[in-house]
């Protein structure tokens, strides 16, 4: 029977795994529980890399095809990039969308995304949600993006308006874009982290036998995560030779060169390694060997490097910014300290390097917490507005 047919979902979003970077996982792993709960055929449209990967190919379930575009970078995005996977995608819409007949679209990011699928909706009358993420909102990085939020605001305005649902990864981000869109409703849903990938961990080998304190950051380099702040924080730990510690930085951006310019003029470079990408499946048992996890952002939205630290168990030190104060209850289950505040910083990563104890304890309530935000659970919350979405979609525009 025709009621008895799984719905069909078109997921749109410029990056997607192998690509690195929080918001294109955020979009796999939203795919897979779709699928895995046996509700949804999911197929995902996305870029490709220079002809580097398969156009068509599948992941648990997913259905994926991917757009030829010019691009050279795993990790990011450049302007020019966005807009020439917007005008291919443009190109394909009519006879992808009667190919995967999607009773539904969720876009990842207001642009190019969020665009694309509001031409589905005005040609074909197809309800679509839209996720933000955080630079697709305008003001959330102005340095950077300034003059372009300019232009673009109004844009996003058209494309939240005619949404069937927005959806905001934190509160600090729905407040944001309530500044562009003040007479809308933006709906708030955390992030979440894969706890399966953390249960039963064995902490990396190569790592575990060394006769010091593991200090472990994963994330983009980029200036607004801060990592030039836990660089001067780890510059004035005090000499002690009973405590003696590393810094190991994951991940890859543009901003490597400055940060390892800084390890040199603070004599940082025989303590702190730069190790490029971790491989994604050896990220559990890095985390799971750390003492301490520290992602010091000067802005955020509820990043998944944090959520799996948490699931591994890991103490963490993180910034009070974006969606991190409403996972981490400071003292319980890791410390919260100003973005900036090297002191601050300085001084809660000296505690639970100091406090073993105390560390372990915060360690398993950070993973009770993780628990919560598994993926299965906050599919949930987005199949609840998605079916909602349907049953309010209008026609064409």
């Amino acid at each position: 029977m025709v009621a008895d047919r799984r719905r069909t979902l078109l997921v749109l979003c410029h990056g997607y795994p192998p690509y690195y970077g929080g918001a294109e996982h955020v979009a796999a792993h939203l795919a897979r529980a779709a699928t895995a709960g046996g509700d949804y055929e999911v197929t995902v449209l996305t870029s490709d890399i220079g002809g580097r990967l398969a156009s068509r190919a599948e992941d648990n379930g997913v259905q994926i095809i991917r757009v030829p575009t010019r691009k050279r970078e795993w990790s990011h995005h450049t302007v020019l990039e966005l807009i020439s996977f917007l005008a291919a995608a443009r190109r394909m819409l009519t006879e992808l969308v009667a190919e995967v007949q999607p009773q539904h679209v969720l876009a990842h990011f207001t642009l190019p995304a969020g665009a694309l699928a509001r031409s589905i909706r005005r040609q074909l009358g197809i309800p679509y949600s839209v996720v933000l993420h955080g630079s697709d909102v305008p003001g959330y990085q102005p340095t950077r993006f300034g003059a372009l939020y300019r232009l673009t605001a109004v844009w996003a305005r058209s494309i939240w308006r005619d949404a069937a649902n927005v959806i905001a990864v934190s509160n600090s981000l729905q407040e944001l874009a309530a500044r562009t869109w003040p007479e809308g409703k933006i709906t708030v849903i955390g992030n979440g982290v894969d706890t399966a990938r953390f249960q039963g961990l064995e902490p990396a080998e190569e790592v575990v036998s060394k006769p010091w304190k593991r200090i472990v950051v994963v994330a983009q380099l980029i200036e607004r995560k801060g990592i030039q702040h836990l660089l001067a924080a780890l510059a004035t730990l005090p000499a002690d030779e009973q405590l003696e510690w590393r810094c190991d930085i994951y991940g890859t951006g543009p901003y490597r060169p400055e940060l390892e310019a800084i390890c040199h003029r603070q004599g940082l470079t025989e303590r702190v390694t730069f190790h490029g990408l971790a491989d994604y499946d050896r990220i559990p048992r890095l985390l799971a060997a750390a003492d301490v996890f520290v992602l010091p952002a000067l802005q955020e939205g509820l990043p998944l490097a944090l959520l799996e630290a948490m699931a591994a168990g890991c103490p963490v030190v993180a910034t009070a910014v974006g969606g991190i104060p409403a996972v981490i209850e400071e003292g319980r289950n890791g410390w919260l300290v100003p973005p900036s505040d090297v002191e601050a910083l300085r001084r809660a990563i000296t505690r639970i390097l100091h406090r073993p104890t105390e560390a372990r304890r915060m360690g398993a309530a950070a993973c009770e917490t993780a628990a919560q935000y598994d993926w299965s659970i906050v599919w949930e919350n987005y199949a609840s507005l998605l079916k909602q979405g349907n049953q309010s979609g209008s026609g064409p525009a």
